[in-house]
């Protein structure tokens, strides 16, 4: 049988980003992660972390500055993500693991022995959205005032408690 998973971006989907975030001393997460993403583990959802962090080929931070911070990320949401795949080159690098290419989804879909029909991608810009359609995954926008999105999601919600409660619907 194979699972189901929501993947998440890390940046204005989890936590709130200074640009290029990295301290922990500016680790905030939104305010109505913590509840949704306990509600998608009791639908029995894996839990990927899938991000671009580009400051780390910028020479910003390192990627143990990376790890430190998304390690207390999940200590301060209470919960360990299945996996977290990290892309840390800029675009003009052109690797097969930023988004919007899909070599990290793809990683994830055998990794996990997921099938793509029953995941979703819960994002915030157009740069992410198109990798999930590239891999045929739903998605879900979660609508901010720093970023329009000119691509159409599946889903549209102001807070993922919005989508959760689509998906105990379903």
């Amino acid at each position: 049988m194979q699972n189901k998973a929501v993947f998440l971006d890390r940046d204005w989907t989890v936590n709130y980003d200074s640009s290029y975030v990295h301290k922990i001393e500016d680790l905030k997460i939104l305010d109505w992660v913590k509840e949704w993403l306990f509600a998608l583990l009791n639908l029995w959802y894996k839990l990927i972390l899938i991000t671009n962090q580009s400051g780390i080929w910028r020479w910003y931070y390192t990627m143990q500055d990376c790890d430190n911070f998304n390690d207390e990320l999940q200590k301060q949401l209470w919960l360990q993500f299945d996996w977290i795949y990290i892309c840390s080159h800029t675009k003009e690098y052109n690797c097969e693991c930023r988004k919007p290419k899909i070599l990290n989804i793809e990683k994830a879909i055998k990794d996990f022995n997921l099938d793509i029909k029953q995941c979703f991608f819960v994002w915030d810009k157009d740069s992410d959205i198109q990798a999930w359609i590239n891999a045929g995954c739903e998605t879900v926008l979660i609508t901010n005032d720093k970023y329009k999105c000119s691509i159409e999601p599946n889903y549209e919600v102001k807070t993922l408690q919005e989508f959760s409660d689509i998906l105990s619907q379903r």
